[in-house]
């Protein structure tokens, strides 16, 4: 019997033993490997046990023997993973571009659109839908923050970033964002060329961008002053979420 030596018997290393034979059979279940690893494990337990060997070094090596196998295997099978994925798109025309752009889009479709013309780039859309979201989950939050850390109403930081917010969010429902409009007549004019709808498309996305970066700026140099309440900090959790999905974290002022 596996393991009937008085010192292999003992409950700890019998629990030890017992958890790595059933870690084997998982790992050789869940990625088909052969049967024969499990039989080699057992003989080398039995040879340890019969040669006298200190159980506790023994099964010591055997479950770094284990980890090395298990991460090799899982290694592996990410990489077969991968290369089925890539074959696939390839069969299927996908190209790497095609790839980054379907990750991307997938990232920032949760987001809500502003219906700005039907030939408005997507990522315009959603940046202020992100806005439009910033605006009625988080601004009141983040709008008496700013007056607790400047209190004064002259103060320029907060009449500057309060002003410039009121530019990129709807001031009523069915109106576009102010910083929208050359943007969409970009889109509207038919003398417009595609290069400057382009370039306001850019203009548009760089100007929420600018924005977001100040915000937080302020918001850090603020937390010394003042401590966030937990509105605050989810309201800049999801303005570092929007950053980061619509990969703008390099997009700052000079």
């Amino acid at each position: 019997m596996l393991g009937s030596g008085r010192k292999y018997n003992k409950k700890g290393i019998r629990t030890v033993l017992d958890r790595l034979i059933s870690d084997y059979e998982h790992l050789i279940f869940d990625y088909a490997l052969s049967p024969e690893l499990l039989k080699a494990f057992n003989d080398r337990v039995r040879h340890a046990e019969n040669a006298g060997r200190d159980p506790e070094k023994f099964l010591g090596e055997e479950i770094k023997t284990y980890k090395k196998l298990k991460d090799k295997t899982v290694e592996k099978q990410c990489i077969e993973s991968t290369m089925n994925e890539v074959r696939r798109r390839r069969l299927a025309g996908e190209t790497f571009a095609d790839r980054i752009l379907n990750e991307y889009k997938k990232r920032i479709e949760h987001y809500p659109s502003v219906n700005i013309h039907q030939n408005a780039d997507l990522e315009v859309c959603k940046l202020y839908g992100a806005m439009h979201l910033l605006d009625k989950q988080h601004w009141d939050s983040l709008a008496s923050y700013l007056k607790r850390v400047h209190p004064r109403t002259g103060q320029m930081d907060r009449i500057s970033i309060e002003q410039r917010f009121w530019r990129l969010v709807p001031t009523r429902e069915g109106r576009l964002p102010e910083e929208l409009e050359p943007y969409r007549r970009a889109l509207t004019a038919p003398t417009t060329s595609q290069k400057n709808r382009m370039k306001e498309g850019r203009e548009a996305i760089k100007t929420v961008a600018f924005y977001l970066h100040d915000l937080l700026e302020i918001y850090e140099r603020g937390v010394s002053l003042v401590a966030p309440n937990q509105g605050v900090r989810e309201a800049i959790g999801f303005v570092y979420e929007v950053i980061s999905d619509f990969r703008i974290s390099d997009l700052k002022r000079n």
